[in-house]
């Protein structure tokens, strides 16, 4: 059962069902806490979504070390974050159609890319303008965030208020842990399962 941190109050367990929520308040911060095939991992990740005006934004942070891409440059755009650590999103319109995949390296570097169907490109899309994000990289541990316009959203047809959402992480590089919010965690990991992304829960 994942935990529920709303501001900095004590945690409150809710049975979530791997349920993503979008704050449009203060950030309600879930866990993951497992990777792809059932086992916990040592820190867990936290993360959550708001909407602050004109941004859907996504915070990521854990209390470990992190091995990121050596190209990686903050704020700027890079393909193949994924080989390396990486927190990321996947949000969808409510029927799968439509999807963006979002990878935010802990740094701030980010890659972004829209999909019609799974793993398959939409190149009327084009990268998405405007994205602002940040990142913090410790010893220690790290946390990031990332801001796209809901107008981009909005023009691939995904509506924040009526969505599918998929919180995963790739991390622990080169001996990969696949983490995700997805519903179906069978077979090998594979993030490119929208059907299997809970509805959003706006609060």
């Amino acid at each position: 059962m994942p935990y529920l941190f709303v501001a900095k109050s004590h945690p409150v367990c809710y049975d979530l069902s791997m349920q993503n929520i979008i704050s449009m308040g203060e950030p309600v911060v879930q866990q993951l806490t497992h990777e792809w095939y059932g086992n916990a991992i040592a820190a867990p990740v936290e993360y959550s979504f708001t909407v602050e005006g004109e941004y859907l934004v996504f915070r990521a942070s854990q209390a470990a070390p992190v091995s990121i891409h050596p190209e990686a440059v903050p704020g700027e755009f890079k393909e193949e974050l994924w080989m390396y650590d990486t927190a990321e999103f996947f949000v969808a319109d409510a029927d799968a159609k439509q999807y963006l995949e979002f990878n935010l390296c802990p740094n701030g570097a980010w890659w972004a890319c829209a999909f019609n169907a799974p793993r398959v490109r939409d190149a009327a899309a084009g990268v998405p303008v405007g994205v602002i994000t940040s990142g913090d990289v410790s010893a220690t541990g790290w946390s990031c965030s990332a801001r796209i316009p809901l107008s981009y959203l909005r023009s691939i047809d995904i509506d924040v208020t009526s969505c599918r959402l998929a919180a995963t992480c790739i991390l622990n590089s080169p001996d990969y842990l696949f983490l995700t919010t997805s519903d179906d965690q069978s077979g090998e990991p594979d993030f490119h399962r929208p059907l299997s992304w809970a509805v959003a829960r706006v609060v």
